[in-house]
């Protein structure tokens, strides 16, 4: 059995709404678990001066391992998006990387990315971690859409 360093998923939607509308619900990460599929926890621990939430604690559930862990988010201008680190090793990941970037298109729609990067400690073939994470960044911009259009 082959185990992976590195494994990366990115999924990109068009979402009909306003890019400040979608910049908010992808912000308010109190409520994310309502809408990304496989996330059962979503606790901000920490906010910034404009209220912003810079440290939260994720939990997931994504059929191949649960895991909870800690992540910290930094955000960039206006509605352009946030990237976010791991803070510290969980059971199931050494690492993780991700980014929530949102393109306005036009005035009342925008397209937005997920792309998330994570380094597993799961003793899983490559392609089963590929397939997971695939699914998780599928699920989550299919989710966002449907959050804000629906």
């Amino acid at each position: 059995m082959t185990v992976m360093g590195d494994v990366h998923a990115e999924s990109t939607v068009r979402i009909e709404r306003p890019a400040d509308e979608v910049i908010a619900v992808l912000r308010n990460i109190s409520e994310q678990s309502q809408w990304w599929p496989g996330q059962y926890r979503s606790e901000p621990l920490e906010t910034d001066d404009q209220g912003r939430v810079i440290r939260a604690l994720i939990g997931n559930d994504v059929k191949v391992a649960r895991d909870d862990f800690e992540v910290a988010y930094t955000h960039g201008p206006g509605t352009t998006g946030y990237t976010w680190e791991l803070a510290a090793p969980s059971r199931v990941q050494r690492t993780q990387s991700g980014a929530w970037t949102v393109r306005p298109d036009g005035d009342e729609a925008c397209e937005v990315t997920l792309a998330i990067t994570i380094d597993s400690s799961l003793p899983l073939p490559g392609f089963l971690l590929r397939k997971a994470l695939r699914d998780t960044v599928g699920g989550a911009t299919n989710g966002l859409r449907a959050r804000c259009e629906g």
